[in-house]
């Protein structure tokens, strides 16, 4: 092992004698890490070194991550140790042991090594891809971006390019490419103890084009086929039976072992590295996780060769090894699978397996290393003095007069937009706060203020998501987050946000118990900060009470006003069951203020009387029409003929930090405790984010649900859960299992992205709906009860509110997608139609971008109805077998507008066409999509 260079530069002191020891005792550290890795045979007995989960409590904690990550999808993962051959986790055996078919471009690393072992390439040959690939009856082309320059065989690798591996396929001997596959254990069974297994095939004697593509019927493997092959190369030969066991007492069994040269094993990793940098496999981004993993992705066509199945075999370095790919470094082995999926994705489901690995290794962290011997240095080494590139627990926060090693927090973060879950350390992740909560702040004593405080909420909030398999979302609802690496900012830039979260590392907010204190912020207060008490309704204590704020002030107070017609704003608060005052406002009076002068209590009267709290008013305004619609709770209200006009000032909730009182006071020389103080008066600043779990007030997580609740019937509210994505919100019954209701929010940010898409190449991509309610009811039953439609509906849609039958029964049913698809596009024509769409067209559009064509073509009518009969009709259909024959000519009706004038101009025509016959307003917009599709093909009733 080699000591990296810039260990050198952490050193302070100027004492040459006390830096040479303090290398030597390194290298210790390290050399004794390896030692302990490489004698796998004899672990240490000491309790020690022992980790902090047991091994089989760390292959659970794996396994559960895989099969996390394969929810929603049809597919199978194994999870290897590469040293040994000892299966530490597998879903759906089944599929992983006995169901074959072709690898994909995973094969081409065993091309490569055929061509390597024959000498037709090296490290120094070059090809340049033409892109497309065609022999007679074969033609393939390449995805990857254009390239001027010939690709090396390590980028062939990464960019998978099918031309490289074609023309370098032509060339190879079938004799020698198949005995390279024999030897690796293809074509025969791996002798895992599982009560079957499939051998695969490998046809000897003939050899196509497509073979080195791992296309085609020649070479069809079983996942744990290929996970073990790929173990072989990458452990440096050693070919392992794999085996289902318990790591107590395990003895691994080498089948055989094939000589692979190092420079020729090198040459394959470094394509796996570079397809998850910069490759194939760079959309998973492996590369921000806090341990180093590198993988090779591939899509085959299926059986039917209408839909792709999709590939990834990817690895994990023992984070004591830090980036070092050698052959004993590797320590684990991810092979993910899914039926109608590509590489790409497959890369995707691994990350949260290998999230999970880095999260165990990091906490055992310290137990790794408590057998350091104390040394007599008081030297500390800064992780970030070290370089953002640090990897995990080694050097960070190291005290040599304690001889022990502390770990910096793990933060797991959900990239709501992304869909992905990553893994920072904390403050890698208050730098990412920076980036997207203080873009504009130019001060950097405001930036470090800002930094202390996300700190901070990081520290008291930590796992606030935890049901949901995260400590933050990426969104207001938690903090704004954003990857550093990838925001559009400037070097500098960047510098700047590192500098402030070095300048205040470890630096926190305590209250008088010690505990990490309730830290908020918002953009402005308006010339007083907000009493939580009185804001949310909780006990304040001391530093929320509020501070007068003469720093924001003037242009920076952010004073506003806001003209509403009254008909749009009645439509937006009724959609609020605590606001539905009926079609009309008469008066909105202010009833009660605090001291603060943000609005306590509004009195609004139509054709009911409502009060409600002024942050409530303010949420339900802003979630109908807009979040820069009334921008805080601190306003007053006049009438002008038909609207309402709102004069405020500040940006937000107004708790704790003012960022433009911050900014002020720092352009002014007051340095960040000094802001600190101002804004939270009473609290201590300073002190260590170790071991700090204080647990959050209730208020963080419980006002937000509550704030955000739509207008739904009190009694399901009472009695169900809920679960949100960045669009979507979910109410269902504890009856729901959990990972139906994850599947269904995949579903519907599927239907929320595609729809974008279609708007986007219409000219429309302004209309975006506001955050969309889902009610599941645990029964048919009660899904009739609450909508009052038939049995055999699958779901009714009005404005920003979806109502489903049973999750389960629309899965069991095959129309889960179809239905959410379907509700979906109901919630976005009202929009675009301002809820005036004709109901022929509203139902048409919404099949057509379900794409529910097969489900319903056999329902035609046997005559050709004009739009004006079908939407008649569809108001007063009182049977399935009418419905299902309406909807059916709807869509061929919308499917006549796509065919002659294109798909945009059909969403066009739903902004633009007007119904000819206004219905009335409870009913006219509450649309259905059925049951029926396939359970009606099999006449299958509902219930």
């Amino acid at each position: 092992m080699k000591l990296d260079k810039e260990l050198l530069g952490v050193i302070r002191g100027s004492d040459r004698a006390a830096s040479l020891a303090f290398l030597c005792f390194c290298c210790f550290v390290f050399l004794g890490g390896c030692a302990r890795h490489r004698s796998r045979e004899k672990p240490e007995s000491s309790a020690s070194t022992a980790p902090s989960l047991s091994p089989d409590a760390f292959d659970a904690a794996l396994e559960q991550a895989a099969t996390e990550a394969l929810k929603g999808y049809e597919g199978a993962c194994v999870v290897m140790d590469p040293q040994t051959g000892r299966i530490r986790a597998v879903v759906n055996p089944r599929l992983a042991f006995e169901q074959t078919f072709p690898p994909g471009s995973t094969i081409k690393a065993f091309t490569a090594l055929t061509a390597l072992k024959s000498g037709l390439i090296d490290s120094e040959t070059r090809s340049q891809c033409r892109q497309k690939f065609s022999r007679p009856g074969f033609e393939i082309v390449c995805s990857h971006p254009r390239s001027d320059s010939p690709f090396s065989l390590s980028q062939a690798i990464a960019y998978s390019c099918n031309y490289y591996f074609a023309t370098l396929g032509e060339r190879l001997g079938e004799d020698a490419f198949n005995t390279t596959l024999a030897s690796f254990g293809f074509g025969e069974r791996t002798g895992i103890n599982a009560s079957s297994e499939s051998p695969g095939t490998l046809k000897r004697g003939v050899m196509t084009v497509k073979d080195p593509l791992g296309e085609g019927d020649h070479l069809l493997v079983t996942p744990i086929q290929l996970i073990t092959a790929y173990a072989a190369v990458i452990n440096g030969g050693r070919l392992f039976r794999p085996r289902l066991a318990g790591s107590a007492g395990f003895a691994s069994e080498i089948r055989t072992t094939i000589h692979v040269a190092d420079w020729q094993r090198a040459l394959i990793v470094e394509g796996m590295q570079g397809a998850v940098r910069y490759g194939t496999a760079a959309r998973a981004q492996l590369t921000n996780l806090p341990i180093h993993a590198f993988g090779k992705t591939g899509t085959s066509a299926s059986s039917n060769g209408f839909r792709t199945n999709g590939w990834f075999v990817g690895f994990a370095i023992d984070p004591v090894f830090g980036s070092d790919p050698e052959p004993d470094a590797v320590s684990l082995a991810v092979l993910v699978f899914l039926k109608n999926g590509r590489g790409s994705d497959c890369a995707e489901v691994s990350r949260r397996i290998f999230e999970e690995y880095a999260m165990q290794s990091a906490e055992a962290a310290p137990a790794r290393h408590a057998a350091v011997p104390s040394a007599t240095s008081d030297h500390k080494i800064d992780l970030h003095e070290y370089g953002p590139g640090a990897t995990g627990y080694s050097l960070a926060n190291l005290n040599f007069a304690h001889s022990a090693v502390y770990s910096e927090p793990l933060i797991k973060v959900r990239m709501i937009r992304e869909g992905t879950t990553r893994i920072v350390g904390l403050e890698d992740y208050v730098v990412g706060n920076l980036v997207a909560e203080s873009s504009l702040e130019t001060e950097p004593e405001a930036l470090k203020a800002q930094a202390v405080v996300s700190r901070t909420y990081a520290l008291k909030n930590r796992g606030r998501h935890a049901a949901d398999g995260y400590d933050y979302c990426s969104l207001t609802h938690c903090q704004l987050y954003a990857d550093p690496a990838r925001a559009r900012i400037s070097a500098q830039r960047r510098g700047v946000f590192d500098q402030a979260v070095k300048d205040t590392a470890n630096v926190v907010l305590r209250d008088a118990a010690g505990n990490p204190a309730d830290a908020y912020f918002s953009a402005s207060c308006g010339g007083f900060t907000a009493n939580i008490k009185s804001l949310w309704g909780v006990e304040a204590p001391q530093y929320l009470r509020g501070v007068r704020d003469d720093y924001c002030t003037g242009e920076l107070n952010g004073a506003w006003t806001d003209t509403i017609p009254a008909a749009r704003l009645a439509r937006a608060l009724s959609r609020d069951s605590r606001t539905d005052i009926g079609p009309s406002i008469e008066s909105i009076a202010i009833l009660k203020r605090d001291r603060t002068g943000r609005v306590e209590e509004i009195a609004l009267e139509g054709a009911r009387r409502k009060i409600v709290g002024g942050w409530e008013f303010k949420i339900i305004v802003g979630r109908a029409l807009g979040w820069n619609i009334l921008k805080s709770s601190k306003f007053n209200i006049t009438r002008s003929g038909n609207n309402f006009v709102f004069h405020g000032s500040g940006f937000g909730h107004g708790l704790g930090l003012c960022q433009a009182g911050a900014h002020v006071m720092a352009l002014r020389g007051a340095p960040y405790q000094r802001i600190l103080e101002h804004y939270f008066p009473g609290v201590t600043i300073g002190g260590s984010v170790r071991n700090s779990r204080a647990g959050p007030m209730n208020v963080t997580h419980a006002s937000y649900e509550q704030l955000n609740s739509e207008a739904l019937d009190k009694r399901f509210q009472n009695r169900s859960l809920s679960l949100s994505s960045e669009h979507f919100r979910i109410l269902y019954p504890s009856t729901t299992i959990r990972s139906e209701v994850e599947s269904a929010l995949r579903i519907l940010e599927r239907a929320w992205s595609e729809m974008q898409t279609r708007l986007l190449e219409a000219g429309l991509a302004d209309t975006t709906p506001a955050a969309v309610t889902v009610v599941v009811h645990g029964t048919t039953g009660d899904f009739v009860s609450a909508t009052g439609e038939p049995a055999w509906a699958a779901g009714a849609t009005r404005g920003n509110n979806i109502q489903l039958q049973p999750l389960a029964l629309l899965h069991r049913r095959g129309v889960l997608t179809q239905s959410l698809f379907h509700e979906y596009a109901h919630v976005v024509i009202e929009i675009l139609s301002k809820g005036d769409c004709p109901r022929w067209l509203a139902e048409g559009a919404a099949a057509f971008f379900a794409g529910e064509a097969r489900l319903l073509a056999q329902y035609k009518p046997k005559r050709p109805l004009d739009v004006k009969e079908i939407d008649s009709r569809l108001k007063s259909a009182t049977n399935e077998t009418e419905a299902r024959m309406l909807y059916a000519a709807a869509f061929e009706a919308v499917l006549r507008i796509v065919r002659a004038d294109g798909e945009a101009a059909l969403w066009r025509k739903v902004r633009a066409t007007k119904s000819a016959a206004a219905s009335p307003p409870e009913s006219r917009y509450f649309q259905l999509s059925m049951i029926c599709h396939d359970a009606a093909f099999r006449r299958v009733p509902l219930v």
